[in-house]
């Protein structure tokens, strides 16, 4: 089978979208398909081979972009025209690659959404609105559209009347020599791995630290917030507490930065799904989440392990953080193992190719 993944972001940039589609070309390569990975990628740009860490080989096609939040390229359409394919799987509905596919007239096309609703700042809100007529094609005009959860799936047959098929993101296997979850420090740590944009709510976690003494809260992410974050925590007399690292971190940097955390925390308004989550409970690591958007769906599903705090109310926050500190934890992740992920998504392929 000849995929062309088409998506906004790839490694190195990171993102839920971005790791779903490295899984899916390293998964999809390391079975013998002829995998493309189209992505936009600013100044730097070109085509490489790159090697998953199994040796699977794929091409990465980096076309050169503009724009930040609605990035976009002039070389898209001719890069899809060209394109030779079985199945186009496009990722992300907020992103210009999505109308670009469906411009381009190349067919079939697989639409996994991440759908939030809307933007996430007014520039953003007010863009959607000329988008909302071309970005209904989009969705009707997919041989199929997936959704990654429950939550992402329930919105979308509101706004676009379809019904996605549900297939979650999964979990990569732990790297040969990783270690079992130690308990925390004696100083113990809260961490948070996101974008640090307002949405992400960054600021309510460093809200609870005042009542939270003798803990301390480790950020690893970049943004425009990182600025005001810092600022809140100086106002807040916890600067000395905040540790944000911005310099790109390995996945099994991230992953060993989760194991070894007292608690995770994410906050974030809008999610229609988290690896954050996903990875914690992977290593043990209980998590405190917002039961806005798809968070809540932890909880439920993982009451003993996820408790839900409110971002406006710093003291549950915090009163969650203290309840899960030390807690060892051990949930079935069975259902997120990336191997029957990749079968799902090839019977989606299979099925629309045919």
């Amino acid at each position: 089978m000849r995929l062309l993944l088409v998506t906004q972001g790839f490694p190195p940039r990171v993102g839920g979208v971005e790791t779903l589609c490295r899984q899916l070309a390293e998964g999809f390569a390391g079975r013998g398909d002829a995998v493309t990975v189209l992505a936009y990628g600013g100044r730097h740009t070109g085509e490489v081979v790159q090697t998953s860490a199994a040796g699977a080989a794929y091409t990465v096609l980096r076309l050169p972009s503009r724009g930040d939040v609605f990035q976009w390229s002039w070389q898209l359409l001719p890069a899809l025209r060209r394109a030779r394919f079985d199945v186009c799987h496009v990722h992300n509905w907020h992103s210009t690659v999505a109308p670009g596919v469906w411009a381009s007239r190349r067919r079939p096309y697989v639409l996994t959404a991440h759908f939030h609703g809307g933007g996430h700042t007014p520039a953003a809100r007010l863009l959607h609105y000329p988008y909302a007529l071309v970005a209904r094609r989009v969705v009707a005009d997919a041989a199929a559209v997936t959704a990654v959860s429950e939550t992402e799936a329930a919105l979308l047959r509101r706004t676009f009347a379809v019904d996605p098929l549900i297939i979650p993101n999964g979990i990569d296997p732990d790297p040969p020599g990783d270690a079992p979850r130690r308990p925390p420090d004696l100083s113990p740590t809260i961490v948070v791995v996101c974008r640090l944009v307002p949405h992400k709510r960054v600021d309510a976690v460093i809200r609870s630290l005042p009542e939270l003494p003798g803990y301390r809260l480790r950020v690893l992410g970049d943004g425009p917030e990182r600025g005001p974050l810092l600022e809140l925590a100086d106002r807040l007399g916890v600067r000395d507490r905040v540790d944000i690292i911005t310099g790109r971190l390995s996945d099994r940097a991230v992953r060993e930065s989760l194991r070894t955390a007292a608690v995770h925390v994410n906050l974030s308004e809008a999610e229609s799904f988290s690896y954050t989550v996903l990875e914690a409970l992977a290593v043990g690591t209980p998590v405190v989440a917002n039961g806005a958007s798809a968070l809540a769906e932890w909880a439920n599903r993982f009451p003993d392990a996820v408790l839900l705090g409110d971002p406006e109310r710093p003291g549950q926050v915090a009163a969650g953080v203290r309840k899960l500190t030390g807690a060892r934890i051990a949930v079935d992740l069975g259902g997120y193992a990336l191997p029957a992920i990749l079968e799902k998504y090839r019977k989606v392929y299979e099925r629309v190719a045919a």
